[in-house]
């Protein structure tokens, strides 16, 4: 029997809907498996798709009523296909880091940086809100620094489609979208894989998310508003990447510092010289000097001395800005204490998370472990045994130990070491809620409820992608 037009159209839009139902199920099961280490992405997986599912439930339901002869199709078939586009452009923005994870290449030093963004990020999601996120996602990108894709990116659609909920998503800030979703991306350059110790970064990218998600922008400024700051407008301007300055300095101690101020390094004479009143970032020396004092204040004097003395041998004392220096210390100490609460909003109203606490409570690296670092370090190098070093932290804080002292035998192999050792640890671990969960009937009682949670926000999300595009300009349709 031959087919008609409109029971063509209508088997096309069922197949297209049907691809991602069929793609869901694959990743829920390979995120399952033992022994592929991608057991840290399965609660990543299930809470996106849940939402995604949110996303097209109306859709679905719509579909169902329908005989499958029903011309409706012929009327609105390009809406259900954005809307199935829209659904596919947010799943795109993960499926291609989930994929590069099967890559040989890339798993271990992904997996390795996924272990140091939910090790940053896991002590902020317990303490505010372990529901509302998952675990970081951390990508590759051709971006020169790493960047926190939840404040500095739109979606980069391979789909060009300029009407309806897709057409909205392409074009609307990708943080609008992002909050809604309960997943967070961490990008950093592709050669990251290679240059273990410049991964530290992410505990500052980290920084940003958890500003990001929990929404402490408020209790950043209030704390500098109370601070008795000399240029307190200059310090408004400069403080998310202070605040995610800071942050580093508490996950990661000493080691953020040094790989941060790597990050900083060019001409002498634009350091010396360097001025800035304005923009998202203080002066590199200024942010020397922020880091040098976190790590003053948070019991890191030996590693604060060192970060100093590494800077000032190649560029000197600050020589500009120096009006600022007083306020450094005021800064430092009012984002440690905050304090922090957090806020979600919950329809039109906002509610704290927490009664308040300040940052050191919520994370910070352990003092007094230059030792076992220098341990970790030297023994990479002289190709032995790792066991029984099995904080992620510390070896990260190893790579970059070896890094700044080559003598004690900086290889490739020694970095290869310290990578596998990372993820040994959470290889075969499912993740929620801020912790790990050891048996898989546990991690069933912990997503149940908030897989309900993601399918309501994702119905809200297509909510809003066709409140933004009906306000649209009309535009030519999608063309073959």
């Amino acid at each position: 029997m031959t087919r008609t037009l409109v029971t063509r159209r209508r088997s096309e839009i069922d197949t297209k809907l049907a691809s991602l139902d069929r793609e869901f199920e694959h990743w829920k099961a390979v995120t399952e498996q033992p022994d592929r280490g991608l057991r840290r992405h399965h609660s990543q997986v299930r809470r996106l798709t849940a939402t995604i599912d949110g996303l097209l439930d109306d859709l679905r339901k719509t579909l169902a009523g329908l005989p499958k002869d029903s011309p409706t199709v012929l009327k609105d078939g390009e809406s259900w296909e954005n809307e199935i586009l829209a659904a596919h452009s947010i799943w795109e923005v993960f499926r291609s880091k989930l994929v590069l994870r099967e890559d040989d290449l890339f798993r271990t030093a992904l997996a390795a940086c996924d272990d140091l963004a939910w090790e940053c990020y896991a002590p902020a999601l317990k303490r505010f809100d372990p529901e509302r996120k998952g675990p970081p996602l951390v990508f590759l990108t051709a971006t020169w620094s790493p960047f926190a894709l939840a404040r500095d990116s739109n979606f980069q659609n391979e789909i060009r489609v300029r009407r309806g909920p897709a057409g909205a998503l392409a074009e609307q800030p990708f943080q609008e979208v992002l909050g809604r979703l309960p997943v967070p991306l961490v990008g950093v350059p592709w050669y990251q894989a290679v240059q273990l110790p410049s991964a530290l970064i992410i505990a500052h990218e980290t920084g940003h998310v958890v500003e990001f998600d929990f929404r402490l922008t408020a209790d950043i400024t209030e704390a500098l508003e109370a601070a008795g700051l000399d240029h307190p407008d200059v310090w408004k301007e400069w403080a998310s990447e202070v605040f995610a300055d800071i942050y580093g300095c508490l996950a990661m101690g000493p080691a953020f510092a040094g790989t941060m101020s790597d990050l900083l390094t060019t001409a002498q004479e634009v350091v010396q010289k360097e001025e800035r009143r304005f923009g998202a970032y203080p002066t590199r020396a200024l942010r020397v000097e922020l880091m040098v004092k976190t790590l003053e204040l948070t019991g890191h004097g030996e590693g604060s001395k060192r970060v100093r003395s590494d800077w000032e041998s190649i560029y000197g004392a600050m020589q500009t800005m120096l009006e600022f220096q007083s306020d450094v210390e005021r800064v430092v100490k009012a984002l440690l204490a905050g304090p922090y609460s957090g806020r979600v909003a919950t329809g039109s109203e906002t509610r704290l998370l927490e009664q308040g606490v300040a940052l050191t409570t919520i994370i910070s690296f352990p003092v007094d472990q230059d030792v076992t670092i220098k341990t970790i370090a030297e023994t990479a190098a002289l190709k032995q045994s790792l066991t029984g070093y099995d904080d992620p932290r510390l070896l990260f804080a190893a790579a970059q130990w070896l890094h700044a002292n080559p003598e004690g035998g900086e290889s490739p192999e020694a970095y290869a070491a310290l990578t596998k050792q990372i993820v040994q640890k959470g290889a075969n671990q499912f993740r929620s809620r801020g912790a790990v969960v050891g048996e898989k009937t546990d991690l069933e009682n912990d997503l149940r409820p908030q897989e309900a949670k993601d399918r309501k926000a994702g119905s809200e999300l297509r909510d809003f992608l066709r409140t933004v595009s009906e306000v649209k300009p009309a535009s030519e349709g999608p063309q073959p």
